[in-house]
């Protein structure tokens, strides 16, 4: 017997495993992994919040929580506006907009570096590779899985 995917496979596994349906379709077609694979090392944190400090605490505040001007960056509100969208799509918004003063001002790796501190931050777990330019659009951020019966 054959399984192909398509509504009805979905709407059962995710029954089974507790991605959403949607996750589930986009993992399955486009090989994509979530933060909850590792994709950042604990030493490219470290450099990032360093960087953090130096051009991004000003503003969103040295604990992430933001300001009545600028969002979290941690916890349910930092879920709420990235959740189910790749690392791709907010390094590029980090990059295009952050600092406010300077944008696009910072070399490429320090925004990734930045990207992992976030990432630590939001207790994502650390792995053995770091955060590369290519291959942010294939991580999505997502909320923690719930563990399995």
């Amino acid at each position: 017997m054959r399984l192909i995917p398509g509504p009805l496979l979905v709407i059962a596994i995710s029954l089974v495993h507790p991605m959403t349906a949607s996750g589930l379709q986009a993992t399955q077609a486009d090989g994509q992994r979530t933060v909850w694979d590792g994709v950042y090392t604990e030493e490219q944190a470290e450099r990032g919040g360093v960087q953090y400090t130096e051009s991004c605490a000003g503003c969103h505040a040295p604990d992430l929580r933001g300001s009545t001007t600028s969002p979290s960056l941690v916890g349910m509100s930092f879920t709420f506006l990235w959740g189910e969208r790749t690392l791709g799509e907010l390094f590029g918004k980090i990059q295009q907009l952050m600092p406010t003063d300077r944008p696009n001002s910072l070399p490429a790796q320090t925004y990734r570096n930045i990207l992992a501190f976030i990432l630590r931050a939001n207790s994502y777990p650390p792995g053995d590779q770091g955060l590369e330019a290519d291959g942010l659009d294939q991580i999505i951020i997502s909320a923690k899985p719930e563990p399995r019966p």
